[in-house]
């Protein structure tokens, strides 16, 4: 398995060998995560019919499909996700020293 890794504003994507087996529930839309300051979206662009895709307890997301997929924003360039993988999706965190904390970068 290839090492995928790519980054579109405060949305990580990599690579997984497989995905949890349990706490996993179907995602129904193409909607991957909405910007808390521009309010734009990064979504599946391609055809989301083709997709394999599930969210976990911690709002990570799991797709997959027999094709590329492409994600789209508004301000960021389109992210190719290569066929046949699991890619998961996440927020990126960054470290507050003020408060000594994790926090999910804002997009």
């Amino acid at each position: 398995m290839s090492k995928f890794q790519a980054r579109q504003g405060d949305i990580f994507f990599k690579s997984v060998s497989k995905i949890p087996n349990k706490g996993l529930k179907k995602k129904t839309d193409p909607v991957l995560a909405y910007g808390e300051v521009t309010f734009h979206s990064h979504k599946i662009t391609s055809s989301f019919q083709d997709c394999e895709s599930y969210v976990d307890e911690e709002g990570d997301i799991y797709v997959r499909s027999d094709k590329d997929i492409t994600i789209g924003h508004d301000e960021h360039n389109n992210i190719i996700l290569p066929a046949n993988e699991w890619i998961c999706v996440s927020r990126q965190v960054e470290y507050n020293p003020l408060e000594k904390a994790r926090q999910r970068v804002a997009d």
